[in-house]
C-alpha cells in the first residue's frame, strides 16, 4: 500500500512543474487530485472529495478510475482549464502529458 504522505509530497512536487494546470496524478489504477485542484475538479466535473491526513492538517483529495481519464480531461477542457497528467512508469511518477487551453483575449 502506498503511504498517503508520500503521495501528497510527490503530488505537490509535481504541481510545482505545472502550477497553472489541474494536475491529475496516477496512483495505481486511479487518477488523483489534491488541494485546490480537488476543489476545482469537484466544481467543474462533479468529482466527489474526501479527506485524509492529520486532523490538524487535512489533505482534500478526489480520485477516479484511470478508465475515466478521457471523460474528466474532456470536462476540464470544456470548462477552459488546462491539465497536466502524471503517469506512473516503473517506480517513478512524472508528468507525461500537458493539455493547455488558451483563453481568447478580448481586445
Amino acid at each position: 500500500m502506498t503511504d498517503p504522505d508520500s503521495i501528497t509530497i510527490r503530488y505537490r512536487a509535481l504541481k510545482k512543474q505545472a502550477p497553472h494546470a489541474i494536475l491529475l496524478m496516477q496512483v495505481g489504477p486511479f487518477m488523483q487530485v489534491l488541494d485546490e485542484d480537488a476543489y476545482t475538479m469537484a466544481r467543474v466535473a462533479g468529482l466527489q472529495l474526501s479527506q485524509t491526513g492529520d486532523e490538524h492538517e487535512p489533505v482534500i483529495l478526489g480520485r477516479f478510475p484511470l478508465s475515466g481519464l478521457d471523460l474528466y480531461v474532456g470536462r476540464l477542457a470544456r470548462a477552459g482549464l488546462s491539465c497536466a497528467i502524471a503517469r506512473q512508469e516503473h517506480q517513478e511518477t512524472r508528468i507525461t502529458e500537458m493539455i493547455r487551453i488558451q483563453q481568447d483575449c478580448a481586445l
